[in-house]
């Protein structure tokens, strides 16, 4: 994929074609449970950060994407609203999925919060979204 650079008029090329979500956590072994244990996403790097300040990033992938959790040392004073509709900004991520009931059948048998369960969508498209740890929202999708 080409993107065109506002000061240039040659495009400029990608490395890869890709979303990185980063998500500040307050228990990283929790949030490892949720995505890599539950969700299946694989551990692809681990690092100490001061870049964003002090703490332990650990980046897992899907697909081509990273979801990258980051542990701070020093824990905000601060937590976003969760749920969809209780502020402006980035709300929730979608992950495609190849079996939505299988992932949905384990996130129960977890007792992970289902913000909505599976929905036949009128398009065909199935989704179903949850909360993890920290109350952030996760959609899966399956086309």
């Amino acid at each position: 994929m080409d993107v065109v650079n506002s000061t240039q008029t040659e495009p400029v090329s990608l490395p890869r074609i890709a979303i990185d979500v980063g998500v500040v956590v307050t228990n990283m072994e929790q949030a490892l449970g949720f995505y890599r244990d539950l969700i299946g996403l694989q551990v692809v790097g681990e690092v100490t950060t001061s870049l964003i300040g002090k703490g332990r990033l650990i980046q897992l992938q899907h697909g081509q994407s990273l979801i990258k959790l980051l542990e701070m040392d020093q824990i905000p004073s601060h937590q976003s609203p969760t749920g969809i509709p209780t502020a402006f900004g980035y709300r929730y991520v979608t992950l495609l999925v190849s079996d939505i009931d299988a992932i949905m059948g384990k996130m129960e048998q977890h007792k992970v919060s289902v913000t909505i369960p599976i929905t036949q969508l009128g398009n065909g498209t199935t989704i179903a979204m949850v909360a993890d740890p920290d109350g952030n929202i996760v959609e899966f999708v399956k086309e």
